[in-house]
Formats: structure tokens, C-alpha cells, sequence
């Protein structure tokens, strides 16, 4: 059976019960399970975004993006290209593994995925997934999961031009040739943007240049696919007031080999990648840098109702840094992990119920073994799903916190865990309206954090939460509204996590007033955050408004977005500066 065919054949399971489901509504999510399955009858939590949404939405970057999840808390230290962190559901930033067509992206020295350099522009998918999914993603999963699938169909080329002298262009190409197909998605996007620092005397600038080629062929019961990705470019920084410059070069390349036995599925993918930043200072050149080497095996096996994966993957991970290089705070590192992976998932469906569980085995050459997994269960009547959903993750400590050598580094650091449950509901109002309300609550253990003066305690922690979403689809409307409250704590020191709101709110509504143009007016709105763990000091709360404008001009699009249009004074992070009133065009041209 060809790939193709298994696809289909999952896709039916996953609709059988449904007889309302709207794509728009209840999109299916690939990134959390072995099948593909859809938003309305999982047991986790789970949001999408298309290329569709981003352009109707007028989204400008991932930041903007993700900061519309309700739960989801974003941080950045300035303006445009400045480095971005991601809180979901309260865990903290380097608990969110981002995956870019099938590669992990967080480096093993830090563990914060650039997000900041990826191109929404590339983007076809994106799935954000809510918890932990470690059985199949493994570590670092323990807030949850970003997904991100670029194009493999679009033939377009699209420019941008806006405020602090912003311009983007990208291009998506795709050919076919007697079944070779290739795909190319290219992108270069530069900003004067502004001062990062509230004591910066200057703007800081950003520019990255990104490329992508996939290539696939499918050769009788085979399967070949391979992808080549590439980020580079320069960010300008406020370093105590003086402004520094910081390269990063990023890239990747994904083999991947699949051989159809019957309807069951043997795969193979061989995987290498690099994470590095280098710091341009006077005297030194500061770096962090990770390379990672991954060799991964697996085995499908497809029923009727039932399909579960068996799988082998050992990863060798090199990381090295230098901090501060030649002061008397300087740290040096270099150092390398091998890590051997055994997991094995279930899922069933049935026309009243969905179960999925599964287990994951870690022999970690440093952290020593960790055993995680996953139960899920979804119960479907009429129009109504009830989900439960249970897991325990785990987060190795970061090569920084283990190895740095002023002082703050410790080898004995035991892994960071997690133990996480939800209940979820889920309705179908009628076809056009869905309302999703989900009870949260995750607990931490061996919490790595630091102090003013960089020196690492452990702590615990402890979040609860309810998140909900409606949606609803009534020409010539379209109405989305998602509320989280969350109460983070950090039980150790009686005292609530940095940087996470308690109460987040985001409203979109969205204007079809001809075939082909809509008009999508967007408040977001976040409660007060602490600022630091070590003062008493907080992000005041903030609304921010945002339009965007669309039209569709035959074989071209032209959108109009302004960002922020009352003006109001915000910050994500102390000390930092955000953007005001800013507009952006944009011009794409299908081909």
C-alpha cells in the first residue's frame, strides 16, 4: 500500500464519527499522534494555522502568531529579530520543543529555539500542541509542542515593506517531474526596527536569510524524501547599554526512507543539524554552539482500528561555549552526549471513543535513564467529546547549566520533571460554532532557575489553569475568542513564576465583505506578569488592537495591516522595549 493510500486510510478513521466537522473549525492535526486525528475528537489540546489564517489574520512573524493563543505567554528583549521566549501553559521557555519539518529546533546549550528567525512567509502549517506528547516527541516536551510544516505546493512570490524600514521577500517554488518533486521556499528579511533596551542610544537592526529544498520521490512500496534548510544573519543587541552584534547560522538536513510492507509502515530518517551564535565583542568572540547527529528507526503497524508504532533512536549531541571570553566572568565548555531512545505508541479508534497511550525509555549518557509517557482517552457523544488526558515528561539539564565554568555550572543536576493532567469538553453549538473549555494542572520538580548574580537553585512548581476557546462561523462573520486564567507558582519560594499572566484574553473578528476581501479586527489582552525572580517588580497589564485588510485580485493578493493602532506603551520583558504603532504592506503574487 503506498503512502498516499495509508493517509487516506487514517484520515477516514479519524472521520467516522463526524458528520459536522468543518475543516475551519475542527482542522485534523498530524504532529501528536501516530494517525492524523482532529482537534474535536482528541484527547489533548491542540491548535492550528494555515498559510490561510496566517495571510487573513495579517500575522507578521511566530511571535505574533503564537501570542494569539490564549495560553500561551511570549517575551522579547526589543524590537524585531530580538531573541523571543515561549511560556506555555506557564512551564517555562525551554519546556516548548519547536520542530520544523520533522527536525528539532532548541539546542542543547540553551534550549530556546530561535523562533525569532524562522519566515512565516514559508510557512503551510502550524500545529501547537498543548502538553506533553513524550512518548512520541521525547524530551523537552514537558509545555508542549510547535509543529511547524513549510510549503511543498505554492508557486508565489511575495514582498513586504512597513515600519522601521521592515522588508521582507519570499519565494515558494515547486516542481514535478515524472514524480520527482522538489520544493523551494526562500526568504530574506532585514529591519532597522528599533531601540531593544530602555538605556540604548541607538536602534538595533536585524537581518536573516533563509532557504529550504525538499526533495521526494516515490519509487513503487518506497518512499524517499530529503529536506536542506538554512538560517543566517545578524542581530544588534543592547549589552548594559552599548550595543553589540550577534551571527547565527543555523541549519539542518532530514533523509528520510519509507518502505510500505502491506499497509504497515518501516521507516528510516537520518538527521544532522547545527545551532550556533556567534557574539561579535571587542577582544573576543563569544559562541554557544550545538550539533546534533540522529539515527531513527521505526515500525508501524496499521489495523482496522487500531495503529501502533515501535521505535529505536540514538542521538549524539555536541555542544560547546565561551562566555564572557577573556574577562574574569568568563565560562568556557565543550562538551558531548549520547542518548539512546526506545518508545512505543497505541491508537485506537472507534466510532464512540478515541484511547491513545504509549512509553518512552531514555538512556541518557549524562542524565542516566527516565522513563515517560502518555494516556489519553476521548469519549464522543452526539456533538459532544469528553477528554481526559494524563502524561509524565522529562527536560535534561541544558549543557549551560551543567558545564559552565564561572561558577554556576553543576554536573550533578538531575533532569527537570513533569507530571501533567487535563479535562477538556468539547461541543459543536451547531456546524458553525465550537466551544472548547479545557482544566489544566502540571507539576514540577527540580525547576532549574537563577538568580541576580547567574547562580542556579532548584525549585518546584506547581500551575493550574482553565483554558476556553469559541469559534464561530455565521456569514459574513467569523468570530474567535480564547481566555486562559493560570495561577504559576513556584512552591519552593511561595512566589509566582516570572513572565506568566494569570489572565490572558484574544478576540478576532473577521469581516468577509466581498468574495475575496475581509477585514479582521484583533485585541489582545494580558494581565500583570513578574517581572523577576529576584526583585519585586511587575509587567503592568496591556491591551493592544490590531487590523488587517485583505483583497484578492485575481491571480495576486494585497494586504494592509497595522499593529498596535491605539499606541498603547507595553512590555513583554524588563527593560525592554516593544513595538508601537506600526504598518505594514504586503504585496504576493500566485503563479
Amino acid at each position: 500500500m503506498n503512502f498516499r493510500k495509508i493517509i487516506l486510510l487514517n484520515v477516514l478513521f479519524t472521520f467516522f464519527s463526524l458528520t459536522q466537522a468543518s475543516e475551519t473549525l475542527n482542522p485534523i492535526v498530524v504532529g501528536n499522534s501516530i494517525s492524523p486525528i482532529d482537534i474535536h475528537t482528541s484527547p489533548a489540546s491542540m491548535e492550528v494555522f494555515t498559510s490561510s489564517d496566517i495571510e487573513t489574520r495579517g500575522f507578521a512573524d511566530m511571535q505574533e502568531l503564537l501570542s494569539s493563543i490564549s495560553s500561551i505567554n511570549i517575551t522579547s528583549n526589543g524590537g524585531i529579530g530580538q531573541l523571543t521566549s515561549i511560556f506555555t501553559r506557564g512551564t517555562e521557555s525551554n519546556h516548548t520543543k519547536i520542530i520544523l519539518d520533522g527536525v528539532e529546533l532548541n539546542p542543547g546549550t540553551l534550549a530556546l529555539a530561535p523562533i525569532q528567525n524562522i519566515s512565516i512567509d514559508s510557512i503551510d502549517r502550524i500545529e501547537i500542541i498543548k502538553g506533553s506528547s513524550s512518548a512520541l516527541h521525547g524530551a523537552r516536551t514537558i509545555g508542549g509542542i510547535i509543529n511547524i510544516k513549510t510549503k511543498e505546493n505554492s508557486n508565489s512570490i511575495k514582498i513586504s515593506t512597513g515600519s522601521w524600514s521592515t522588508n521582507t521577500t519570499s519565494l515558494s517554488q515547486n516542481y514535478n517531474l515524472n514524480g520527482f518533486k522538489m520544493n523551494i521556499n526562500a526568504n530574506r528579511k532585514e529591519s532597522k526596527s528599533k531601540t531593544a533596551g530602555r538605556y540604548s542610544s541607538k536602534r538595533h537592526a536585524y537581518n536573516t536569510d533563509n532557504i529550504s529544498i525538499g526533495l521526494t520521490k516515490e519509487i513503487n512500496d518506497y518512499f524517499f524524501s530529503t529536506k536542506l534548510y538554512n538560517s543566517n544573519g545578524n542581530t544588534q543587541y543592547d549589552s548594559f547599554g552599548t550595543n553589540e552584534n550577534q551571527d547565527h547560522d543555523d541549519y539542518f538536513y532530514n533523509f528520510g526512507l519509507k518502505k510500505f510492507i502491506n499497509e504497515d509502515i518501516f521507516e528510516i530518517k537520518i538527521i544532522g543539524s547545527q545551532n550556533r551564535i556567534i557574539q561579535k565583542k571587542v577582544g573576543s568572540n563569544d559562541f554557544t554552539d550545538t550539533l546534533r547527529d540522529i539515527y531513527d528507526f521505526s515500525y508501524t503497524n496499521v489495523g482496522s482500528n487500531v495503529v501502533q508504532k515501535i521505535g529505536l533512536i540514538y542521538t549524539k549531541e555536541h555542544m560547546s561555549e565561551l562566555v564572557y571570553g577573556g574577562t574574569a566572568y568568563e565560562s568556557r565548555f565543550t562538551a558531548q552526549h549520547n542518548n539512546k531512545e526506545y518508545f512505543y505508541q497505541n491508537e485506537m479508534s472507534y466510532p464512540s471513543y478515541r484511547l491513545n497511550f504509549g512509553a518512552r525509555h531514555t538512556d541518557h549518557s549524562q542524565a542516566g535513564h527516565f522513563t515517560s509517557g502518555n494516556f489519553g482517552v476521548s469519549l464522543l457523544s452526539d456533538n459532544n467529546v469528553y477528554s481526559f488526558n494524563i502524561t509524565k515528561s522529562y527536560r535534561p539539564a541544558d549543557a549551560t547549566d551543567l558545564y559552565a565554568t564561572d561558577g554556576s555550572g553543576d554536573a550533578t543536576h538531575k533532569p527537570e520533571e513533569s507530571f501533567s493532567y487535563e479535562f477538556g469538553v468539547k461541543r459543536y453549538v451547531n456546524e458553525n460554532t465550537f466551544i472548547r473549555g479545557t482544566a489544566f494542572k502540571t507539576r514540577l520538580k527540580n525547576l532549574i532557575e537563577a538568580d541576580i548574580n547567574s547562580q542556579i537553585y532548584l525549585s518546584d512548581a506547581l500551575i493550574t489553569g482553565l483554558e476556553m476557546r469559541v469559534q464561530s462561523n455565521i456569514r459574513p462573520f467569523i468570530y474567535d475568542i480564547g481566555y486562559t486564567y493560570m495561577n504559576p507558582e513556584d512552591t519552593k519560594n511561595n512566589q509566582p513564576l516570572t513572565k506568566r499572566s494569570k489572565h490572558k484574553m484574544n478576540a478576532d473578528v473577521i469581516y468577509n465583505f466581498k468574495p475575496n476581501s475581509s477585514l479582521r479586527f484583533n485585541i489582545l489582552a494580558e494581565g500583570t506578569r513578574k517581572a523577576s525572580a529576584f526583585a519585586d517588580i511587575n509587567l503592568g497589564s496591556y491591551y493592544i488592537a490590531n487590523v488587517n485588510y485583505r483583497t484578492r485580485l485575481d491571480t495576486s493578493t494585497i494586504s494592509l495591516s497595522m499593529k498596535n493602532i491605539f499606541d498603547r506603551p507595553y512590555r513583554t520583558a524588563h527593560g525592554y522595549h516593544t513595538l508601537d504603532r506600526s504598518l505594514f504592506v504586503t504585496y504576493t503574487l500566485d503563479y
